[in-house]
């Protein structure tokens, strides 16, 4: 393999993780050197351990340009037997999410809302071996892709289960034998930070959740 070649491989590789790798990006990368190409991967790494559950949106709308990127990366998320046991609903009418709210009990200004996020992408799974595994890993790489492109992201459970009542299910188009379990939320973030919103705690030390075996 010449050096063209290894660096046309890596860039692949780079816009693969962040799933906006367009034709364009990745040229660019290839012309940018082998410097180039690992600053660029370091930056997508560096996101990624940086990112954080956002708490509270602007009401300002995500571009349905942007939008199609996020599904998009979900939908090509590896699956078990690529069976793609995952369905999506894509959200942004603010009153059925805050009726979903009121459903679930939550309040709308709460960490549990969903009627707080200018787009909710709810994710529906089928009972498919693995189904919840494979569907989590899809919802995820929408969620970086989210974070990657410059919003907050964030998941939620309640208003999510919510959702599954009979009188949201037509409206949300959720096939006949699936089942929704998660919403991701999206949007342009409002700080104050996560730590001065939720009051979230720390991280445990990595040595009590990584054991190396060498």
């Amino acid at each position: 393999m010449n050096r063209r070649d290894a660096l046309a491989g890596l860039a692949l590789g780079t816009c693969g993780l962040a799933a906006v790798g367009a034709r364009k990006a990745c040229a660019n990368l290839i012309s940018s050197g082998a410097d180039g190409v690992q600053g660029q991967a370091d930056d997508v790494v560096q996101k990624l351990i940086d990112v954080r559950q956002a708490q509270r949106f602007t009401d300002a709308p995500v571009p349905d340009a942007d939008v199609q990127r996020i599904v998009t990366a979900g939908l090509n998320a590896p699956s078990a037997l690529n069976l793609q046991p995952w369905f999506f609903t894509v959200v942004t009418d603010r009153e059925l999410l805050l009726d979903i709210d009121k459903t679930a009990k939550v309040d709308p200004k709460g960490r549990l809302s969903v009627g707080g996020s200018p787009l909710v992408i709810f994710v529906s799974v089928n009972d498919s071996d693995y189904g919840k595994y494979d569907s989590g890993a899809a919802a995820d790489r929408m969620n970086v892709v989210a974070n990657l492109l410059g919003y907050g992201c964030k998941t939620v459970a309640t208003a999510a289960k919510a959702a599954n009542d009979e009188k949201y299910r037509e409206r949300l188009h959720i096939p006949e034998g699936y089942q929704i379990f998660a919403a991701l939320l999206i949007g342009k973030e409002i700080e104050p930070s996560v730590d001065g919103v939720s009051g979230a705690t720390s991280r445990e030390p990595r040595e009590k959740k990584i054991f190396f075996v060498k």
